[in-house]
């Protein structure tokens, strides 16, 4: 029977220099929720990345080829782990239902990077924290049809910014568009990241749903720049 990893690092003899050592690498992201997770693994392959919003956990499941290290780096805004809204916390982490210890080597505003050690044979990695994204209901979601023009002339640029935004929010404020509650924040820049306008386009084209549309005008109002 396995026993708890509690000094993984040390049995595995692994340290942050050195994974040239390794036989097989591999590295790649995935999106989640609009949410890209970038990962390195050592002696692994990732075979699939998800969100468990219940138990407030990211799961990576993934193939062992041998005793191997996987370097995570996970949104804030998908899966965070806080003592207060300040303070960081650390994350409980099990490699097939074993608690493991792990090295958290980055921290940064937006994204937090940790290197987690497994052995060979390992299949699933649960990483879990406090607070984590919930997905948009549909149920929530009203958007006049129009609007999908609008967003496909602000995509274009043949609408600026400051016209989209002021647009969005009337709409919002006066009941003519509906998305799910969402907390207000203080703005820190006005600059919009090019995949909510990206988001903008594909949506008025009809290449993803309304909820991945709102993701975006979520973002939004959260990062103070639609003020509803």
């Amino acid at each position: 029977m396995k026993t708890i990893q509690y000094s993984i690092f040390a049995i595995l003899g692994l340290s942050l220099i050195g994974f040239s050592s390794f036989a097989y690498a591999e590295s790649g992201s995935m999106s989640i929720l609009d949410q890209t997770v970038d990962y390195d693994i050592e002696n692994g392959q990732v075979v699939d990345i998800y969100l468990d919003v219940d138990f407030v956990e990211l799961i990576l499941d993934f193939v062992a080829v041998d005793d191997g290290i996987v370097e995570i780096t996970i949104p804030r805004g998908l899966l965070d782990s806080k003592l207060s809204e300040t303070e960081d916390d650390i994350f409980f982490i099990l490699v097939d239902g074993f608690e493991t210890e792990y090295i958290e080597i980055e921290s940064a505003i937006g994204t937090r990077t940790l290197v987690i050690p497994f052995f060979g044979g390992d299949e699933q990695i649960e990483i879990i924290g406090t607070t984590a994204l919930e997905p948009v209901k549909m149920a929530e979601i009203e958007i006049p049809g129009w609007v999908k023009n609008n967003a496909g002339w602000w995509s274009e640029g043949v609408i600026p910014d400051s016209d989209f935004v002021s647009g969005i929010q009337y709409m919002i404020t006066n009941g003519i568009m509906t998305i799910p509650e969402t907390e207000s924040g203080q703005s820190t820049s006005a600059d919009i990241p090019g995949w909510v306008k990206n988001n903008a386009g594909w949506w008025s084209e009809g290449k993803i749903p309304d909820s991945d549309f709102v993701s975006g005008i979520q973002y939004l109002i959260t990062n103070g720049i639609i003020g509803i």
